[in-house]
């Protein structure tokens, strides 16, 4: 989605890029935090 939202602003190509870039890194942490709570609760 990053490459059709720079087509239509080229000249943000930079922040959609940091922006992609950090909301990666937190899907990816929410993904860890529900495994880690997951794993928490079937441990018993």
């Amino acid at each position: 989605q990053i490459g059709g939202i720079a087509a239509i602003a080229p000249k943000r190509r930079s922040d959609l890029a940091k922006v992609g870039l950090r909301a990666m890194f937190g899907g990816a942490l929410a993904s860890w935090m529900t495994a880690t709570v997951a794993g928490v609760l079937t441990s018993f």
